[in-house]
């Protein structure tokens, strides 16, 4: 079932055998890995700080680290255009490799990174670390495309921009909102907030953080239209707004550096500087570069990048003019955190660790075997027809940057100091002589091999090139609940799985995990409705399907109902698959110590009652695996009764027909079985030691759902309750996507604070 975790796990103890070959300068720290702070800023321009030739701004803690680290004079951005250029970072990959080399991803985008490329994120969090995107995502808005299931424990930012073109898709919805981990923290954004906002997030991060190995990722909203500066930086530049935000950026890069050396992690942390794309021309007669932003002049995709990681071995003071790409930091920054790339992994990137570690001046190419994971070029596609192969090595073409404009076309090829324009015409310069592109060069034999590389990559990319990931039509308030096809594949499943017998009876579940996800994660049992009468566990397949895909193993299980056995058999089988779920741990990768509950109508009676009878021996039953506890860590019960003894039971059980139900569940009306009432009652059990309850109910649903009582005992234990009412929903809100999102938002987030340990600042109330 789960091949690719397993795989995963050889991989990186083999990475552990393989490091042990290459000199002890190139292994990271063996008994702490390195974190990683990735600070990528947004539009900002070649020339446009200090230690790059800026003379309007001053940029002292950007120019230090520079001072202490390598400042690169040649390096690329993927793209021209942040969108495509986030993804190549990302993904290790051309942008166009993996679909993403289109333009930019607006707010009714339908695609993003495919969840089968292994991100970054991903590669880094299936190596034991923690990780973050603090800031801009931009990289697709729906469920399977957004930080979280990308491999980010923890996301703080916007997921656009705030230029017009994408906020009036938020016109009637209160402006682009700033984001916590799926929910709201403010609306609209203020641009002049967020540069402080970020580097707070990021520093309560890395102070959470800092007893374990992370990957930060801060992709800044600043530099991009409409700038946004504090009142602090408002004039402290010679270049107006723009100018003042860059040194605003500067004094919180200053902040980073200075959290990383009071926490006493900055001698194991590397820290990269760059843009995702150029802003404009140089300035002065000194400033040769020309082009803005999307064009793929020089201006418009060469820009500023800095590594700095002294305290690891990384060179101080040094500047290379080697030609380096964006996707060359996914194979890097794993070498330095010890992690082998999966063989399956066919990226763009190269190693370029030995660079940086001033053991060579240039790229060493695969066959000098200087790094770990050196050998990664060489899985690209190399089978080049006769007219090509005399004329171009493979560390050659291996080495070329390959220029795509914003519209997502092959316009030009680098390679050493030359690059060759393919449209209309092939024009050839020399950027070492001429870096404004201003002369036209002629030499046959570089321009033949050059357009010879062009013809390989567009070949390579014909066959090789994988799709990005597509999601359906954005659905509507009245559209029925739908499970993406692309978070069905991204997701194993077992169905089946018998997880209790009572003689020849056997009681089955299904098994949903999410395909990327390396170690132990979280579980949730899923508990169907219908009356405690009806239903299996198909009923809650899209809940099962849809918590799995945010990080939790879930299960939906089926139940005995009451037409076949009353009360208690229904809790004796939710409490034998949380029993079962524990015995199994091992098989379906299970953090024991973190299991959940969810249901909804008879299930969220279920779901309360099972996270409140934990020790009650009358409530266990003979399901199987007696030797594991079936106690719950977290519950959110839907639409849930909770006072079984309450005066409306009392009626509603011996009404003729809305009773029924209540009467063949536990052998009569309330008055008649009392004792059966209490024992069945969640609030009846609720002591000190319950585990948190989120509950959720819809606006026309009866307010008796809202466990009032309950709740205000909870608030009395000390026991932390929440409860999340749907607007305009009914009882039986699950069928319609927007309720359901906005279910699963909530369910996420507080399964995330007590399922997942993480700790996310309160926003506003619900």
């Amino acid at each position: 079932m789960y091949r690719s975790q397993l795989s995963k796990i050889g991989w990186t103890l083999l990475a552990g055998v393989l490091l042990s070959s290459y000199p002890a300068s190139l292994k990271a720290v063996s008994d702490r890995p390195p974190n990683i702070v990735f600070l990528l800023i947004d539009d900002q321009g070649y020339y446009d700080l200090g230690c790059y030739g800026a003379t309007e701004v001053k940029t002292p803690r950007i120019d230090a680290m520079a001072k202490e680290g390598t400042r690169f004079t040649d390096y690329y951005a993927a793209a021209p255009i942040c969108s495509p250029s986030r993804a190549g970072l990302l993904t290790g990959c051309y942008p166009r490799r993996v679909g993403n080399e289109i333009w930019v991803h607006r707010a009714d985008s339908r695609s993003g990174i495919h969840p089968n490329e292994l991100t970054l994120a991903e590669l880094f969090k299936n190596n034991g670390y923690a990780t973050a995107c603090i800031g801009k995502w931009h990289l697709g808005f729906h469920e399977s495309f957004l930080p979280r299931n990308q491999g980010f424990d923890h996301y703080f930012g916007l997921l656009h921009n705030l230029d017009p073109v994408e906020i009036v898709y938020f016109k009637d919805k209160g402006g682009v909102p700033l984001i916590r981990n799926g929910k709201v923290v403010k609306r609209p954004a203020d641009p002049a907030e967020l540069t402080k906002l970020y580097t707070d997030e990021a520093i309560r991060f890395i102070e959470q953080n800092k007893k374990t190995p992370f990957f930060l990722y801060l992709p800044h909203t600043m530099l991009h239209n409409p700038l946004g500066v504090s009142k602090k930086f408002k004039g402290s530049s010679n270049w107006g707004e723009y100018g003042d935000a860059i040194q605003e950026l500067d004094h919180n890069v200053g902040r980073i550096f200075d959290s990383l050396k009071q926490t006493g992690i900055d001698d194991n942390t590397i820290v990269i500087y760059a843009s995702d794309n150029g802003r404009g021309p140089g300035r002065t007669p000194e400033q040769k570069i020309r082009g803005r932003k999307l064009s793929t002049y020089e201006g418009g995709i060469r820009v500023p990048a800095i590594a700095w990681g002294p305290g690891l071995g990384l060179q101080a003071n040094a500047k290379s003019s080697e030609v380096v790409r964006a996707m060359d930091w996914y194979p890097t920054l794993a070498t330095f955190a010890g992690i082998l790339i999966p063989k399956d992994r066919v990226i763009d990137g190269r190693d370029i660790s030995p660079l940086l570690k001033g053991k060579t001046r240039i790229v060493p190419p695969p066959g000098m075997k200087k790094s770990l994971n050196a050998s990664v070029p060489l899985r690209r596609r190399w089978n080049p027809p006769l007219e090509w192969a005399s004329l171009i090595r493979r560390n050659e073409y291996n080495d070329a940057f390959f220029y795509h404009g914003s519209q997502g076309t092959l316009a030009a090829v680098r390679w050493h100091q030359w690059k060759l324009y393919l449209n209309p015409s092939l024009e050839l310069y020399d950027l070492e002589k001429d870096p404004g592109e201003s002369k036209l060069v002629r030499n046959r034999e570089i321009t033949r091999k050059l357009r010879g590389m062009a013809v390989l990559f567009q070949e390579e990319m014909r066959l090789d090139a994988r799709p990005a990931g597509e999601a359906p039509p954005q659905t509507n308030a009245e559209s029925r609940t739908k499970i993406s096809q692309t978070t069905l594949n991204s997701l194993n499943v077992k169905r089946g799985v018998t997880y209790a017998r009572y003689g020849d009876r056997t009681l089955e579940m299904d098994v949903y995990r999410p395909k990327k996800a390396w170690g132990k994660l979280p579980a949730v049992v899923c508990i169907h409705g219908g009356g405690w009468a009806k239903g299996n566990r198909v009923n809650h397949e899209k809940v099962a399907q849809a918590i799995a895909a945010r990080g939790y193993v879930a299960a939906t299980i089926s139940y005995r109902l009451s037409g076949e056995a009353p009360f208690p058999a229904a809790i004796h089988d939710c409490k034998a698959a949380v029993r079962f779920l524990r015995a199994n741990a091992k098989e379906y990768g299970i953090d024991t110590a973190n299991i959940g509950a969810i249901g909804l109508s008879a299930g969220g009676h279920l779901t309360a009652l099972l996270a409140t009878s934990a020790g009650v021996d009358e409530l266990e039953g003979e399901g199987g695996n007696p030797n594991f506890s079936s106690t719950i860590q977290a519950a959110v019960p839907m639409g849930a009764q909770t006072d079984l003894q309450s005066q409306r039971t009392r009626e509603i059980s011996k009404a003729k027909d809305r009773g029924k139900i209540w009467r063949q569940f536990l052998n009569g009306a309330q008055e008649d079985k009392p004792e059966t009432y209490r024992l069945a009652s969640p609030l009846h059990h609720l002591d000190q030691g319950d585990p948190p309850c989120l509950f959720i109910s819809g606006e026309r649903d009866d307010p008796s759902t809202h466990a009032d009582t309950f709740r205000q005992q909870m608030d009395q234990l000390g026991i932390r309750s929440d409860l999340t009412i749907i607007k305009d929903a009914p009882h039986p809100f699950l069928g319609k996507q927007i309720w359901f999102d906005k279910m699963l938002d909530v369910s996420d987030d507080f399964f995330t604070r007590h399922l997942k340990n993480q700790n996310p600042a309160p926003s506003a109330k619900r």
